[in-house]
């Protein structure tokens, strides 16, 4: 409990430091923590991690829940399902993992908004959200030598038969 409490409020000064730091395009750190958490701790509770920090977008953004809450959820599941079935998991799994969930991640809040909400993305340019996809990678290559599951964790969950 004491870890989640932990990820939660690494979640909110994630979300304060795209907020302080970064005007326009951001890159979704909030999106790369919800993966690490996963990697770490499995499928349950990385849905649930991801669902709570995706709440807490939502609420943040004062407009729709929802959209956030699916689409953090869905990578918190996604995540582990891949760690699971690929045996080594390293920075160029991980990356590729971050550029599919950085592209879900635009196509469920776009469609959960536009099916909503009145608001339109017709006529957005793509440029915007590839640029986020980037600099969420970008952001993404730092992060995972700082939460990357270290040899002891594989080893130990090896042998509860998760490979």
């Amino acid at each position: 409990m004491k870890n989640f409490l932990l990820y939660l409020a690494l979640a909110y000064i994630a979300m304060t430091v795209q907020a302080v730091f970064f005007k326009g395009i951001k890159p979704d750190f909030v999106l790369l923590i919800v993966c690490f958490y996963s990697l770490r701790y499995g499928h349950v509770k990385g849905s649930i991690y991801g669902a709570l920090t995706g709440f807490l977008i939502d609420t943040a953004s004062g407009f729709i829940l929802g959209p956030n809450i699916i689409s953090k959820a869905f990578a918190g599941f996604f995540v582990r399902s891949v760690r699971e079935t690929v045996y080594q998991w390293n920075i160029l799994v991980n990356t590729l993992t971050i550029i599919f969930l950085s592209v879900a991640n635009v196509f469920l809040v776009y469609i959960c908004l536009e099916t909503f909400s009145k608001i339109s993305f017709v006529n957005r340019s793509w440029n915007i959200s590839v640029i986020e996809i980037m600099y969420t990678i970008l952001a993404s290559l730092p992060l995972y030598v700082l939460f990357k599951p270290d040899k002891y964790y594989i080893m130990a969950e090896e042998e509860q038969g998760f490979r």
